[in-house]
């Protein structure tokens, strides 16, 4: 009975790291398809790309590209971008601290009914 029970925690450890490998090249796979779609213009790609660098999931935290992936974003529109560079501006995260520049991208989303801004 014991090596039942022992096959049994081998047979789940190997599922455990085959769906852990299986995730990690699902991440790959979105960053490289978000990747192409942000390159071609998609706002919304390059929001989610914006998003992942300045938070690091799944990429190392670089908050020089998420700035450059959201003002491309915020540049054709994006609320939600236009909000967050808002927000970078008013704290000098990843940017230099620009109450100016924080109140031109809140009052571009609030424009758009941007409840937050």
């Amino acid at each position: 009975m014991r090596c039942v029970r022992v096959a049994a925690v081998v047979v789940a450890l190997v599922a455990w790291e085959a769906g852990a490998v299986v995730a990690a090249q699902t991440t790959t796979e979105i960053l490289v398809e978000l990747r192409e779609r942000a390159e071609q213009g998609d706002a919304d790609a390059q929001a989610a790309l914006g998003f992942r660098y300045a938070s690091g999931r799944g990429v190392a935290p670089d908050l020089a590209e998420a700035i450059r992936w959201y003002s491309l974003a915020a540049d054709q529109g994006h609320v939600r971008t236009q909000y967050n560079l808002g927000v970078m501006y008013r704290s000098g995260r990843g940017v230099p601290q620009d109450e100016a520049e924080a109140a031109r991208w809140f009052r571009l989303a609030a424009e758009q009914g941007y409840d937050s801004a």
